[in-house]
């Protein structure tokens, strides 16, 4: 569509630059109403023919993916103390059994 333009105004302004007749050498009031034809001219062909500049679109850059593992969870845990038996040997060479006491502990189990 632009080349169009472009080509119009050309054929336009050859066209009219033939048909055109000569002035004479005098500036007796034509210098102001070629000034403005220039000028409009300029003004109408340099919009058309212009290059346009568009904005760059703005750009979001994501941020990368992460992942963030959860929090361990902690329990205290008491185990009760109980009675077991354990061998004992007498002087004989006998085994009994004896009852001894395990105190009861605290754990911390975290997952």
């Amino acid at each position: 569509m632009k080349k169009i333009a472009v080509v119009m105004a050309l054929i336009l302004a050859v066209t009219i630059g033939l048909s055109a007749k000569p002035a004479e050498a005098r500036h007796h009031g034509n210098f102001w109403g070629g000034f403005a034809a220039g000028t409009a001219t300029g003004l109408i062909v340099g919009t058309v023919a212009a290059p346009r500049y568009y904005a760059p679109a703005p750009v979001y850059v994501y941020p990368a993916p992460t992942y963030v593992y959860p929090a361990p969870v902690c329990r205290d845990i008491q185990t009760p103390g109980f009675w077991r038996q354990t061998p004992v040997m007498d002087a004989g060479g006998f085994t009994t059994y004896q009852s001894e006491w395990v105190p009861g502990s605290f754990q911390r189990v975290c997952q």
